[in-house]
């Protein structure tokens, strides 16, 4: 009766896997990271994400997202699972629920280093408008334009983005709306563009809680030895200094890349260095 069970079990299973596709992806990075206000750290991560996908037989495809992480700095571990996400796709778009994206965020800076200095969150500080929790999303693209929408179904937190890109080009508009709690919105705007291997990209916000509207600036280019040179500067009318900063990335080969990032965030010098790897 064992020997059936498990036969049964098995064919079960086997049945399950047959009817999705499951891949695994992962990133990780180590190396050393800076701060005046601190000593320098030793910090490292690791992120695993899995997917599966499928389709009913009335052509809707499906697909299920989870990931797992693993965060060391200075002896100190942190990691776990991460909340996942179930989307659905057709003619509709795609709809998406749990840990989904602000839509405001398709609005966004540069950064440099391998686990990021922060030079764009002055820049970005206020484009969320608050709404930082969503848990549905809605995407919908139709030729050169690409269209997001938001919701945090608990605050009714609210924000939508549309971009536009042609070639080289990319131009984002995003606007992000806070429920009843407090009214606070943020309209955002973005471009980029590239020519040869000189790119450039621009964001600013206007928002409507005080000292919150915020600019910033990218510039990057090749430069022999050192891979991609990036150049950030940002500034908010909260913070009493601009951030300003400058990065590398060079591809090693096989899935790796040396980076590292030096600059002055509020006033702070940080800077970090070390390998981003992903698989």
């Amino acid at each position: 009766m064992k020997k059936i069970l498990l036969a049964s079990t098995a064919l079960v299973a086997t049945t399950g896997f047959a009817a999705a596709e499951m891949s695994w992806t992962g990133s990780a990075n180590m190396g050393m990271k800076y701060s005046d206000n601190g000593s320098t750290t030793l910090h490292n991560e690791i992120d695993l994400g899995m997917s599966a996908t499928g389709e009913t037989d009335g052509g809707i495809g499906w697909k299920v997202e989870m990931g797992l992480d693993s965060n060391v700095s200075d002896s100190t571990t942190g990691g776990g699972a991460d909340v996942g996400s179930v989307s659905i796709s057709g003619d509709f778009g795609t709809i998406r629920m749990g840990a989904v994206d602000n839509a405001a965020t398709k609005v966004g800076l540069a950064d440099v280093g391998y686990d990021l200095i922060g030079l764009d969150d002055a820049a970005e500080l206020g484009r969320g408008g608050g709404t930082e929790d969503p848990d549905l999303q809605w995407d919908y693209s139709a030729d050169s334009i690409a269209l997001r929408v938001s919701v945090d179904s608990k605050t009714d937190d609210m924000a939508a983005a549309v971009s536009w890109t042609s070639g080289s080009l990319a131009i984002t508009v995003a606007h992000a709306a806070e429920g009843a709690t407090s009214g606070t919105d943020a309209t955002s705007a973005s471009i980029s563009t590239s020519v040869g291997g000189f790119s450039v990209g621009m964001m600013a916000t206007a928002a409507s809680t005080a000292n919150q509207d915020s600019t910033g600036l990218s510039a990057s280019m090749p430069v022999d030895g050192l891979g991609t040179v990036t150049f950030v500067t940002s500034a908010n009318d909260t913070d009493a200094k601009n951030s300003y900063g400058v990065g590398f990335s060079k591809s090693l080969g096989g899935g790796a890349t040396l980076k590292g990032g030096y600059g002055s965030v509020n006033g702070n010098d940080v800077g970090d260095i070390g390998i981003a790897l992903s698989f």
